[in-house]
Protein backbone atom coordinates (compact mmCIF):
# COMPACT_ATOMS: atom_id res chain seq x y z
CA UNK A 1 0.00 0.00 0.00
CA UNK A 2 1.47 3.88 -0.94
CA UNK A 3 1.93 6.08 1.36
CA UNK A 4 -0.62 9.03 1.57
CA UNK A 5 0.72 11.21 3.79
CA UNK A 6 4.01 12.84 5.37
CA UNK A 7 3.45 13.72 8.64
CA UNK A 8 5.04 15.40 11.26
CA UNK A 9 3.25 14.83 14.91
CA UNK A 10 3.65 17.16 18.06
CA UNK A 11 2.43 15.81 21.39
CA UNK A 12 2.72 14.64 24.93
CA UNK A 13 3.49 11.30 24.28
CA UNK A 14 7.19 10.04 25.79
CA UNK A 15 9.21 7.29 25.98
CA UNK A 16 8.65 4.88 28.43
CA UNK A 17 11.18 5.94 31.01
CA UNK A 18 10.07 9.08 31.17
CA UNK A 19 6.16 7.99 31.30
CA UNK A 20 7.05 5.59 34.47
CA UNK A 21 8.53 8.73 35.90
CA UNK A 22 5.44 11.15 35.40
CA UNK A 23 2.98 8.16 36.57
CA UNK A 24 5.15 7.73 39.65
CA UNK A 25 4.16 11.72 40.28
CA UNK A 26 0.21 10.93 40.06
CA UNK A 27 -0.71 13.09 37.01
CA UNK A 28 -3.68 11.73 35.97
CA UNK A 29 -4.05 14.24 33.28
CA UNK A 30 -0.87 13.44 31.67
CA UNK A 31 -1.77 9.85 31.79
CA UNK A 32 -5.02 10.02 30.19
CA UNK A 33 -3.33 12.41 27.24
CA UNK A 34 -0.69 9.80 27.07
CA UNK A 35 -2.44 6.89 26.69
CA UNK A 36 -4.46 8.47 23.86
CA UNK A 37 -1.45 9.16 22.42
CA UNK A 38 0.43 6.38 22.76
CA UNK A 39 -2.59 4.15 21.41
CA UNK A 40 -2.83 6.75 18.34
CA UNK A 41 1.02 7.16 17.61
CA UNK A 42 1.38 3.13 17.30
CA UNK A 43 -1.33 2.98 14.94
CA UNK A 44 0.20 5.95 12.79
CA UNK A 45 3.28 4.07 13.07
CA UNK A 46 2.10 0.68 11.85
CA UNK A 47 -0.24 1.66 8.89
CA UNK A 48 1.46 1.80 5.48
CA UNK A 49 -0.60 4.90 4.32
CA UNK A 50 1.76 7.24 6.97
CA UNK A 51 5.07 8.28 7.35
CA UNK A 52 5.26 9.85 10.51
CA UNK A 53 8.02 11.63 12.89
CA UNK A 54 7.00 12.18 16.26
CA UNK A 55 7.71 15.64 18.10
CA UNK A 56 7.91 15.53 21.71
CA UNK A 57 6.75 18.30 24.02
CA UNK A 58 7.65 17.32 27.48
CA UNK A 59 7.07 19.24 30.26
CA UNK A 60 8.71 18.76 33.72
CA UNK A 61 9.20 21.08 37.26
CA UNK A 62 11.07 24.31 36.61
CA UNK A 63 14.46 24.52 37.70
CA UNK A 64 15.84 23.65 40.13
CA UNK A 65 13.18 21.20 41.08
CA UNK A 66 14.50 19.93 37.66
CA UNK A 67 17.44 20.17 35.17
CA UNK A 68 18.28 23.89 33.92
CA UNK A 69 18.14 22.21 30.70
CA UNK A 70 16.10 19.83 29.18
CA UNK A 71 18.03 18.18 26.04
CA UNK A 72 17.39 14.54 26.15
CA UNK A 73 17.91 12.05 23.50
CA UNK A 74 16.01 11.15 20.57
CA UNK A 75 14.16 7.28 20.26
CA UNK A 76 14.75 6.15 16.92
CA UNK A 77 12.80 2.67 17.24
CA UNK A 78 9.84 5.38 18.07
CA UNK A 79 10.70 7.91 15.62
CA UNK A 80 10.73 10.31 18.72
CA UNK A 81 12.41 13.26 19.30
CA UNK A 82 11.74 16.11 22.00
CA UNK A 83 12.16 19.50 21.85
CA UNK A 84 14.55 21.46 23.89
CA UNK A 85 14.33 24.12 26.34
CA UNK A 86 15.43 26.16 29.52
CA UNK A 87 14.15 25.21 32.14
CA UNK A 88 13.40 28.32 33.84
CA UNK A 89 9.92 30.29 33.83
CA UNK A 90 9.43 32.36 30.46
CA UNK A 91 12.38 31.08 29.07
CA UNK A 92 11.01 27.72 29.25
CA UNK A 93 7.97 28.96 27.18
CA UNK A 94 10.26 30.88 24.66
CA UNK A 95 12.41 27.55 24.43
CA UNK A 96 9.81 25.68 23.17
CA UNK A 97 8.56 28.06 20.70
CA UNK A 98 12.24 28.60 18.98
CA UNK A 99 12.43 24.78 19.15
CA UNK A 100 9.48 24.20 17.82
CA UNK A 101 10.40 26.70 14.60
CA UNK A 102 13.71 25.16 13.91
CA UNK A 103 12.08 21.43 13.78
CA UNK A 104 9.27 22.17 11.61
CA UNK A 105 11.55 24.17 9.40
CA UNK A 106 14.28 21.41 9.30
CA UNK A 107 11.26 18.90 8.28
CA UNK A 108 9.58 21.32 5.66
CA UNK A 109 12.87 21.64 3.66
CA UNK A 110 13.79 17.59 4.17
CA UNK A 111 10.48 17.05 2.25
CA UNK A 112 10.13 19.68 0.25
CA UNK A 113 9.52 18.04 -2.84
CA UNK A 114 6.61 16.02 -1.00
CA UNK A 115 3.18 17.47 -1.63
CA UNK A 116 0.90 15.50 0.43
CA UNK A 117 2.51 16.42 4.10
CA UNK A 118 1.22 18.48 7.33
CA UNK A 119 1.54 18.95 10.74
CA UNK A 120 -0.46 17.50 13.25
CA UNK A 121 -0.87 18.54 16.65
CA UNK A 122 -2.63 16.56 19.11
CA UNK A 123 -2.74 18.97 21.81
CA UNK A 124 -3.43 22.56 21.69
CA UNK A 125 -0.23 23.83 23.64
CA UNK A 126 0.32 27.95 22.81
CA UNK A 127 4.06 27.94 22.47
CA UNK A 128 4.09 24.90 19.80
CA UNK A 129 0.58 26.13 18.52
CA UNK A 130 1.99 29.61 17.74
CA UNK A 131 5.32 27.75 15.69
CA UNK A 132 2.72 25.46 13.94
CA UNK A 133 0.86 27.90 12.74
CA UNK A 134 3.96 30.54 11.79
CA UNK A 135 6.02 28.21 10.09
CA UNK A 136 2.88 26.32 8.50
CA UNK A 137 1.84 29.62 6.95
CA UNK A 138 5.40 29.98 5.61
CA UNK A 139 5.84 26.73 4.25
CA UNK A 140 2.28 26.44 2.60
CA UNK A 141 1.94 23.09 4.87
CA UNK A 142 -1.68 21.50 6.16
CA UNK A 143 -1.77 22.01 10.19
CA UNK A 144 -4.31 19.67 11.76
CA UNK A 145 -5.05 19.62 15.53
CA UNK A 146 -6.68 17.68 17.89
CA UNK A 147 -8.73 19.14 20.86
CA UNK A 148 -8.86 16.99 23.97
CA UNK A 149 -10.83 19.66 25.86
CA UNK A 150 -10.83 23.56 25.69
CA UNK A 151 -8.46 25.96 27.85
CA UNK A 152 -10.87 28.60 27.75
CA UNK A 153 -13.16 27.01 30.02
CA UNK A 154 -10.88 24.87 31.81
CA UNK A 155 -9.25 27.91 33.60
CA UNK A 156 -12.27 28.87 35.85
CA UNK A 157 -11.60 31.58 38.35
CA UNK A 158 -10.72 29.39 41.23
CA UNK A 159 -7.80 28.02 39.18
CA UNK A 160 -6.64 32.01 38.15
CA UNK A 161 -6.76 32.67 41.44
CA UNK A 162 -4.41 29.89 43.24
CA UNK A 163 -1.61 30.25 39.87
CA UNK A 164 1.60 31.58 40.98
CA UNK A 165 2.06 35.58 40.60
CA UNK A 166 3.99 35.21 36.80
CA UNK A 167 1.19 33.14 35.99
CA UNK A 168 -1.53 35.68 36.52
CA UNK A 169 0.59 38.40 35.01
CA UNK A 170 0.21 36.66 32.03
CA UNK A 171 -3.22 34.89 32.09
CA UNK A 172 -5.03 37.51 30.04
CA UNK A 173 -3.05 37.89 27.10
CA UNK A 174 -2.11 34.05 27.29
CA UNK A 175 -6.22 33.42 27.01
CA UNK A 176 -6.17 35.87 23.96
CA UNK A 177 -3.85 33.92 22.28
CA UNK A 178 -4.92 30.43 22.69
CA UNK A 179 -8.56 32.10 21.02
CA UNK A 180 -6.56 33.34 18.53
CA UNK A 181 -4.09 30.22 17.68
CA UNK A 182 -7.13 27.33 18.21
CA UNK A 183 -8.95 29.15 14.78
CA UNK A 184 -5.91 29.07 12.89
CA UNK A 185 -5.92 25.34 11.45
CA UNK A 186 -7.00 23.85 8.36
CA UNK A 187 -8.35 20.76 10.05
CA UNK A 188 -9.65 19.44 13.32
CA UNK A 189 -9.83 16.30 15.32
CA UNK A 190 -12.62 17.10 18.22
CA UNK A 191 -13.72 15.34 21.39
CA UNK A 192 -17.23 16.52 21.58
CA UNK A 193 -19.93 18.28 18.96
CA UNK A 194 -19.79 21.27 20.91
CA UNK A 195 -16.24 22.18 20.10
CA UNK A 196 -16.68 23.00 16.48
CA UNK A 197 -18.99 26.06 17.51
CA UNK A 198 -15.77 27.54 19.49
CA UNK A 199 -12.63 26.67 18.01
CA UNK A 200 -13.69 25.77 14.22
CA UNK A 201 -15.18 29.71 13.89
CA UNK A 202 -13.69 29.11 9.60
CA UNK A 203 -15.89 26.23 9.34
CA UNK A 204 -12.90 23.74 8.10
CA UNK A 205 -13.07 20.29 7.89
CA UNK A 206 -13.39 18.37 11.11
CA UNK A 207 -13.84 14.82 12.61
CA UNK A 208 -15.68 14.37 15.87
CA UNK A 209 -13.71 11.07 17.87
CA UNK A 210 -14.06 10.88 21.58
CA UNK A 211 -10.97 9.49 21.76
CA UNK A 212 -9.24 5.90 22.18
CA UNK A 213 -9.19 3.16 23.86
CA UNK A 214 -5.91 2.05 24.61
CA UNK A 215 -5.88 -1.41 26.85
CA UNK A 216 -2.75 -1.89 26.47
CA UNK A 217 -1.09 -3.33 30.10
CA UNK A 218 -4.78 -4.43 31.13
CA UNK A 219 -6.06 -7.05 32.20
CA UNK A 220 -9.87 -7.63 30.69
CA UNK A 221 -10.58 -10.80 32.70
CA UNK A 222 -13.97 -10.60 34.49
CA UNK A 223 -14.49 -10.78 38.26
CA UNK A 224 -16.40 -12.30 40.20
CA UNK A 225 -18.04 -11.93 42.64
CA UNK A 226 -18.19 -8.31 43.13
CA UNK A 227 -17.87 -6.37 46.01
CA UNK A 228 -20.74 -4.44 46.85
CA UNK A 229 -19.70 -0.89 46.48
CA UNK A 230 -19.83 2.30 44.16
CA UNK A 231 -16.80 3.53 43.07
CA UNK A 232 -15.42 6.87 41.00
CA UNK A 233 -11.42 6.77 40.34
CA UNK A 234 -9.81 10.08 38.00
CA UNK A 235 -8.89 13.44 38.95
CA UNK A 236 -10.79 13.89 42.54
CA UNK A 237 -11.58 17.66 42.39
CA UNK A 238 -14.97 19.48 43.10
CA UNK A 239 -15.80 20.58 39.54
CA UNK A 240 -16.13 16.75 38.12
CA UNK A 241 -18.89 16.09 40.57
CA UNK A 242 -17.34 14.63 43.65
CA UNK A 243 -18.68 16.80 46.63
CA UNK A 244 -22.36 15.59 44.60
CA UNK A 245 -20.98 11.71 44.93
CA UNK A 246 -19.77 12.30 48.56
CA UNK A 247 -23.53 13.93 49.44
CA UNK A 248 -25.34 11.35 47.57
CA UNK A 249 -23.67 8.67 49.70
CA UNK A 250 -24.41 10.12 52.99
CA UNK A 251 -27.77 9.91 52.31
CA UNK A 252 -27.56 5.84 51.81
CA UNK A 253 -28.18 3.76 55.33
CA UNK A 254 -27.48 0.17 54.18
CA UNK A 255 -23.97 -0.21 55.98
CA UNK A 256 -23.19 -2.97 53.41
CA UNK A 257 -22.33 -0.90 50.63
CA UNK A 258 -19.14 1.13 50.27
CA UNK A 259 -17.65 3.98 48.39
CA UNK A 260 -14.17 3.54 46.69
CA UNK A 261 -12.75 6.71 45.64
CA UNK A 262 -9.18 6.08 43.51
CA UNK A 263 -6.72 9.34 42.61
CA UNK A 264 -6.22 12.85 43.50
CA UNK A 265 -7.37 16.23 43.41
CA UNK A 266 -8.61 19.33 45.32
CA UNK A 267 -11.18 17.22 47.20
CA UNK A 268 -9.00 15.03 48.39
CA UNK A 269 -8.78 16.58 52.36
CA UNK A 270 -12.65 16.45 51.69
CA UNK A 271 -12.85 13.00 50.91
CA UNK A 272 -10.25 12.14 53.80
CA UNK A 273 -12.88 14.11 56.67
CA UNK A 274 -15.47 12.51 55.18
CA UNK A 275 -14.16 8.78 55.29
CA UNK A 276 -12.69 9.75 59.54
CA UNK A 277 -16.90 10.08 59.93
CA UNK A 278 -18.06 7.35 57.72
CA UNK A 279 -15.73 3.91 57.73
CA UNK A 280 -17.76 2.49 54.24
CA UNK A 281 -15.54 5.45 52.57
CA UNK A 282 -12.49 4.33 51.28
CA UNK A 283 -10.41 6.59 49.96
CA UNK A 284 -7.24 4.26 48.04
CA UNK A 285 -5.46 7.39 46.42
CA UNK A 286 -4.00 7.43 43.12
CA UNK A 287 -2.95 4.45 41.77
CA UNK A 288 -1.20 2.92 38.16
CA UNK A 289 -4.22 2.29 35.99
CA UNK A 290 -3.88 -0.98 35.59
CA UNK A 291 -4.11 -1.39 39.22
CA UNK A 292 -6.75 1.13 39.07
CA UNK A 293 -8.42 -1.11 36.66
CA UNK A 294 -9.31 -3.78 38.64
CA UNK A 295 -10.47 -2.00 42.02
CA UNK A 296 -13.03 -0.81 39.05
CA UNK A 297 -13.89 -4.63 38.09
CA UNK A 298 -14.11 -5.60 41.71
CA UNK A 299 -16.69 -2.63 42.28
CA UNK A 300 -20.71 -3.24 41.69
CA UNK A 301 -21.35 0.47 40.41
CA UNK A 302 -19.27 3.31 38.64
CA UNK A 303 -20.56 6.29 39.14
CA UNK A 304 -20.19 9.80 36.81
CA UNK A 305 -21.97 12.79 38.61
CA UNK A 306 -20.93 15.65 36.63
CA UNK A 307 -22.93 18.55 36.52
CA UNK A 308 -24.77 18.79 33.08
CA UNK A 309 -25.21 22.71 33.45
CA UNK A 310 -21.13 23.10 33.69
CA UNK A 311 -19.98 24.85 30.24
CA UNK A 312 -17.04 22.44 30.41
CA UNK A 313 -19.20 19.19 30.18
CA UNK A 314 -20.37 20.35 26.81
CA UNK A 315 -16.64 20.88 25.50
CA UNK A 316 -15.49 17.82 26.59
CA UNK A 317 -15.98 13.66 26.52
CA UNK A 318 -15.02 12.10 30.07
CA UNK A 319 -12.16 10.08 29.17
CA UNK A 320 -12.98 7.75 31.97
CA UNK A 321 -16.24 6.85 30.76
CA UNK A 322 -13.49 4.08 28.14
CA UNK A 323 -12.07 2.98 31.74
CA UNK A 324 -15.34 2.86 32.97
CA UNK A 325 -17.29 0.89 30.48
CA UNK A 326 -14.06 -1.23 29.82
CA UNK A 327 -14.02 -2.37 33.00
CA UNK A 328 -17.16 -4.66 32.90
CA UNK A 329 -18.96 -2.95 35.37
CA UNK A 330 -22.15 -0.83 34.85
CA UNK A 331 -21.90 2.66 34.72
CA UNK A 332 -24.65 5.13 36.15
CA UNK A 333 -23.93 8.99 34.93
CA UNK A 334 -25.59 12.35 34.36
CA UNK A 335 -26.74 13.00 30.89
CA UNK A 336 -23.95 15.09 29.49
CA UNK A 337 -23.71 16.66 26.02
CA UNK A 338 -20.26 15.69 25.59
CA UNK A 339 -21.29 12.34 25.66
CA UNK A 340 -23.00 10.56 21.96
CA UNK A 341 -25.94 9.49 22.19
CA UNK A 342 -24.49 5.71 21.05
CA UNK A 343 -23.09 5.76 24.72
CA UNK A 344 -26.10 5.62 26.51
CA UNK A 345 -27.68 2.51 25.59
CA UNK A 346 -24.75 1.01 27.54
CA UNK A 347 -25.04 3.44 30.18
CA UNK A 348 -27.45 3.96 33.52
CA UNK A 349 -28.64 7.58 33.74
CA UNK A 350 -30.40 9.77 35.92
CA UNK A 351 -32.33 12.86 34.51
CA UNK A 352 -31.61 14.99 37.78
CA UNK A 353 -29.08 16.20 39.94
CA UNK A 354 -31.14 15.45 43.58
CA UNK A 355 -29.71 14.18 45.54
CA UNK A 356 -32.68 11.66 46.99
CA UNK A 357 -33.57 10.75 43.44
CA UNK A 358 -29.48 9.99 42.59
CA UNK A 359 -29.33 7.98 46.22
CA UNK A 360 -32.81 5.96 45.54
CA UNK A 361 -31.41 5.39 41.49
CA UNK A 362 -28.08 3.59 42.80
CA UNK A 363 -29.80 1.45 45.29
CA UNK A 364 -31.95 0.04 42.95
CA UNK A 365 -28.86 -0.48 41.01
CA UNK A 366 -26.96 -1.89 43.19
CA UNK A 367 -29.71 -4.74 44.34
CA UNK A 368 -30.11 -5.51 41.01
CA UNK A 369 -29.78 -9.23 39.91
CA UNK A 370 -26.17 -9.99 39.53
CA UNK A 371 -26.63 -11.59 36.28
CA UNK A 372 -28.48 -8.52 35.30
CA UNK A 373 -25.91 -6.15 36.09
CA UNK A 374 -23.66 -8.66 34.75
CA UNK A 375 -25.06 -8.63 30.89
CA UNK A 376 -25.35 -4.71 31.14
CA UNK A 377 -21.86 -4.84 31.75
CA UNK A 378 -20.61 -7.24 29.54
CA UNK A 379 -22.43 -5.10 26.64
CA UNK A 380 -20.76 -1.62 27.61
CA UNK A 381 -17.43 -3.41 27.30
CA UNK A 382 -17.90 -5.30 24.03
CA UNK A 383 -18.93 -1.67 22.37
CA UNK A 384 -15.65 0.17 24.07
CA UNK A 385 -13.31 -2.93 23.05
CA UNK A 386 -14.66 -3.43 19.70
CA UNK A 387 -16.17 0.02 18.67
CA UNK A 388 -13.54 2.79 20.25
CA UNK A 389 -10.12 0.51 20.31
CA UNK A 390 -6.74 2.31 18.80
CA UNK A 391 -6.96 0.64 15.29
CA UNK A 392 -11.02 1.59 15.17
CA UNK A 393 -10.05 5.31 16.14
CA UNK A 394 -7.10 5.93 14.04
CA UNK A 395 -8.18 4.71 10.91
CA UNK A 396 -11.34 7.51 11.43
CA UNK A 397 -8.66 9.90 11.29
CA UNK A 398 -6.60 8.79 8.54
CA UNK A 399 -9.71 8.45 6.91
CA UNK A 400 -10.59 11.54 7.39
CA UNK A 401 -7.45 13.44 6.53
CA UNK A 402 -6.86 11.41 3.50
CA UNK A 403 -10.27 11.97 1.72
CA UNK A 404 -11.00 15.96 3.11
CA UNK A 405 -10.07 18.84 1.02
CA UNK A 406 -8.02 21.65 3.08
Amino acid sequence: MVKIVKMLYFGKICDDELFIQKEQQQQPYFIAQYMFEKALTNEFLKDNRVDIDIVSIHQTDYFPKASFIFNRRNKKEMNLSYLKFINFPYMREMSFFVSACIKIMSWALKNRHIKNKFIYSSCHFPPVSLAIVIMGWVFSIKKVVTFTDLSLFTYSKHRIKNMRLYKKLLIKPYLLLVNKLQKSYNAYILFSQEMNKVVNQNNRPYLIMEGIYNSEKINLNAVSPKNNAIAHAGTLNEEVGISKILDVFELIEDKSIELWLIGKGDMTNEIKKRAELDKRIKYLGFMPRHLAFEKLKKAKLLVNLRNPDDIYTKHSFPSKMFEYMASGTPVLTTKLVGIPKEYYDYLYTVDTLNNEVIKDKIIKLVGNDEKELGRFGTRAQNFIISKKNSKEQTHKIIDFLSKSTF
